[in-house]
């Protein structure tokens, strides 16, 4: 029943964006705090097509060799390959990295207002309201 409510596409888009959210956050984090280190490579996740892959796995009807419940999306982390702009070969400009933050911050409390008030919606049906 449960797996009803929460693993439709709608739920399992926001789950997985969220946990990519979060990595990117980390790796933004991370590519700002390293912003002077020489040789530095940037970190980017990618998480969008991988994403939608792993939902439309999730919720596709069952076969006969693959069924049971939805593994959890995980984003992957990966370097930057567009090479270094600086001389010292960091790959980082703290400038873009802020927006980046920003943005993805943005998009964060965006999908967490949405979740909050699927889980309002959900708790209004269960009370009779």
């Amino acid at each position: 029943m449960l797996e009803k409510i929460l693993g439709t596409r709608t739920f399992l888009t926001a789950e997985g964006a969220l946990d990519g959210l979060s990595a990117r956050h980390s790796a933004i984090a991370d590519n700002i705090s390293n912003a002077n280190t020489p040789g530095y490579k940037r970190k980017i996740v990618p998480f969008e097509a991988a994403l939608q892959s792993a939902v439309d796995r999730a919720v596709s009807p069952c076969s006969d060799t693959a069924c049971g419940p939805h593994q959890r999306f995980v984003p992957t982390t990966t370097l930057d390959s567009s090479g270094a702009t600086r001389a010292d070969l960091n790959g980082v400009t703290i400038e873009q990295e802020m927006v980046d933050l920003a943005d993805n911050a943005i998009r964060y409390q965006t999908l967490t207002q949405y979740v909050t008030g699927y889980f309002a919606g959900l708790k209004s049906v269960i009370r009779g309201g």
